[in-house]
């Protein structure tokens, strides 16, 4: 019968090969956790960068045909790699702003909770015990080639594993919002602002669908650990005062204290420290969206650096000097409250 050491082998491995293969299909989200992490010098190098996910890979694959001291030798690799990991998101997890890891490219959730701590936790265990597995000659190639019984176990494992799945899942609804839409004359479908309050840098709860009645408004979603967000938040003031009378804000994703990152921002800011508004408003960060003033949305909402600049730009455009904006980023009407 094959050794139970072989279950955490392949979750190493599989997590490995997931990882990297996520990473180079979203390299951007590599650059904002490495920024976002904060990972010294010179690890933090764009060389580094990309050359991460095909390393991990490469562990990966080398997992599931070392053998001997070979396979020690990655085993001990994949082992320094995930317990490198935990030390920084356990330090992401405990500082004063939220971070994000970016550990699966667009898969799962970005955000560095305990959640992520506990499953790195649990990565480093497995890969402790792909070492003692090593150690005691527990190697998935002579196990594959051996007979009927490993690939019978292995179909068995991942029948546990997909009941467990199944059983436990659920989808998030409204996790994240519907897209703009068009109609069939390719003009922008507006919807309702949906129900989603922010904390104002006084400390008061506002519903931003009533602050809206007041004058439109464009929020600007930043995280304060991800790279395009630092590039765009330099700008939001310059953006407030040439917007007028749509009011700018930078809906910063965490508590008021995280302002102290962004001190050009004063004035400017508005809070979710639970990424309730975000979940609500906006596919991520960074992002922007605009509330028109009778209750529904005006524009987007519109994700990434370039194309929230791009967006600004369609609202400039249709304030300061009366063209239509691109049908799908924004409305025509009730931009600026007439």
């Amino acid at each position: 019968m094959p050794s139970a050491l072989l279950l955490p082998l392949l979750t190493c491995a599989a997590v490995l090969v997931v990882s990297g293969v996520a990473k180079l299909r979203d390299p951007q989200s590599l650059d904002r956790a490495v920024e976002s992490l904060r990972v010294p010098a010179p690890f933090d190098a764009v060389a580094v960068r990309r050359a991460l996910p095909w390393l991990e890979v490469a562990l990966g694959l080398w997992l599931l045909v070392a053998t001997g001291v070979a396979h020690l030798v990655v085993a001990s690799a994949v082992l320094l790699l995930f317990a490198a990991y935990l030390g920084l998101v356990v330090r992401a997890e405990r500082g004063p702003a939220p971070a994000e890891c970016g550990c699966f490219g667009e898969l799962g959730d970005a955000r560095v909770t305990r959640v992520t701590v506990a499953r790195t936790a649990l990565l480093v265990l497995a890969a402790v015990l792909t070492v003692v597995g090593a150690f005691q000659g527990a190697a998935f190639l002579p196990a594959a080639v051996a007979g009927p019984g490993m690939w019978l176990w292995l179909a068995a494992t991942a029948l546990v594993v997909a009941v467990a799945v199944l059983v436990t899942w659920r989808p998030a609804p409204g996790d994240a919002p519907p897209p703009p839409e068009v109609d069939a004359d390719g003009e922008y479908r507006r919807r309702s602002i949906p129900d989603a309050q922010v904390l104002t840098e006084d400390g008061r709860l506002v519903h931003v669908g009533e602050e809206a009645k007041r004058a439109a408004r464009l929020l600007v979603f930043l995280s304060p650990g991800c790279g395009p967000c630092q590039r765009i938040a330099p700008l939001v003031p310059a953006w407030a005062a040439d917007l007028g009378p749509v009011a700018v804000h930078a809906v910063l994703l965490g508590p008021p204290a995280v302002l102290a990152a962004h001190p050009e921002l004063a004035g400017h800011a508005w809070f979710d420290p639970h990424r309730v508004a975000r979940r609500s408003l906006a596919p991520g960060a960074p992002s922007a969206v605009l509330l028109g003033t009778d209750g529904l949305l005006a524009g987007g909402p519109v994700t990434g650096e370039a194309a929230i600049l791009e967006f600004v730009e369609e609202v400039r455009a249709h304030l300061h000097l009366g063209t239509r904006p691109a049908p799908a980023a924004t409305a025509a009407s009730d931009v600026s409250g007439r």
